[in-house]
């Protein structure tokens, strides 16, 4: 008499699971106001010093020239998404489907300007590496409660010397990290904060605002120079692939000699090949998961490819060559001076709903459109803290 059980559907919807925006708190989104919507690209002149002598009275000065370079700042990074309701669907779903959809898109919106803005960390005209901590220069720093201070006075050191100001240096950390700050503070009599408030702001310490984000740049590698056997996997932020002679179930990878495995695997994690005979899709959370929220990109290579995404990425294999590893992996945390990078946010995110002409059913539209730009002096006012992502704590 199963047939009669009655089934329940909840109205409360899955979560949905974004950060919350850094980017307008450590940007300059000053330069808008001259760029009201008319314009698409912001040209900024940079003037070199004039120089200082010595003057002799009565005795004419020497002149000096300055010089005036231009950079320029293109408002042309357009993102949207377009989503169908049908109305037969919406009157029988039990929660507000349009509603729904349009959070998620104006989050996924915000998600992606972070992580455009976060990514300016590469054009910082400084960097940090294992040899800040007492290690070995040209490494990736491994950090741990001992030397994670260290940090921040390698940091400071490196802007104290271009005179930058002190006022608005802002570390932009993610878990691991701030996880090693909270035990390296147990104990003691300090205000660091045991949670992280809703705008992912910590606390002051070091006389570094400090945020958190898990939406920082990250980058590996994955050396294949053999072809991989019947079930060999490799994971990517929890996302498995498995390769398999003859694909089968989701993430399933066609196996060919070893250039072709890794360029197969390529497509499957880019979703650009063919599918069900390259690979076989991922399900749609994994999907959600590896595309738009940690916005992981493969590139092929020779015996290898990398991979470029954002936030505190894990990565494994088991892989049956053992040479064929993981290597570099790479997160990069931001230690800048608030306004280093510039953006200008010409189309806020916003949501549109239109009807269908030819449908009983409702577009949910979303769309914004920004410009950003590390210029030469900004660069200067920003430290690129390259960290260790391999370690056993990341694991």
């Amino acid at each position: 008499m199963s047939v009669f059980n009655q089934e329940i559907v909840t109205r409360e919807a899955q979560r949905s699971l974004f950060v919350e925006n850094k980017a307008f708190a450590i940007a300059n989104t000053t330069l808008k106001n001259i760029a009201a919507g008319e314009v698409d690209t912001v040209v900024k002149t940079i003037l070199s010093y004039p120089q200082s002598q010595t003057y002799t009275p009565s005795t004419d000065l020497t002149q000096r020239v300055i010089v005036g370079t231009s950079e320029s700042l293109s408002i042309g990074t357009w993102i949207a998404s377009l989503v169908s309701i049908d109305d037969t669907e919406k009157i029988q779903s039990v929660v507000d489907l349009s509603k729904l959809v349009a959070k998620r898109m104006m989050a996924n919106l915000n998600n992606d300007i972070e992580q455009r803005v976060l990514y300016e960390v590469m054009n910082a005209a400084h960097s940090l590496d294992d040899a800040a901590v007492g290690g070995t220069a040209g490494n990736n720093m491994a950090l741990n409660t001992s030397n994670v201070p260290q940090v921040f006075i390698a940091a400071d050191n490196k802007l104290d010397a271009i005179d930058a100001p002190k006022e608005g240096r802002t570390a932009v950390i993610g878990g691991h990290m701030l996880g090693l700050l909270k035990l390296q503070q147990a104990g003691r009599n300090t205000v660091f904060g045991d949670g992280v408030n809703t705008r992912g702001i910590v606390t002051n310490l070091f006389g570094w605002d400090i945020l958190y984000s898990n939406n920082l740049y990250y980058t590996a590698t994955l050396t294949m120079g053999t072809a991989p056997t019947e079930s060999d996997t490799v994971t990517i932020a929890g996302v498995t692939f498995t390769f398999n002679a003859t694909p089968s179930g989701a993430g399933s990878v066609d196996i060919g000699n070893a250039a072709t495995s890794h360029a197969n695997l390529v497509a499957a994690i880019n979703d650009s090949g063919t599918v069900d005979t390259t690979y076989i899709q991922l399900s749609a959370e994994n999907r959600f998961l590896l595309r738009d929220k940690r916005r992981i990109v493969a590139t092929d290579g020779t015996g290898n490819f990398s991979i470029v995404g954002y936030g505190d990425i894990v990565v494994s294999e088991t892989l049956s060559a053992t040479a064929d590893v993981w290597s570099a992996q790479t997160q990069n945390s931001l230690f800048c001076v608030k306004g280093f990078t510039d953006m200008i946010i010409q189309i806020p995110p916003k949501i549109e709903e239109v009807r269908a002409p030819l449908q009983f059913a409702t577009w949910i539209k979303s769309l914004t459109g920004f410009g950003k730009k590390t210029f030469a002096d900004g660069a200067r006012e920003a430290v690129r803290v390259k960290i260790d992502a391999s370690t056993s704590d990341w694991s």
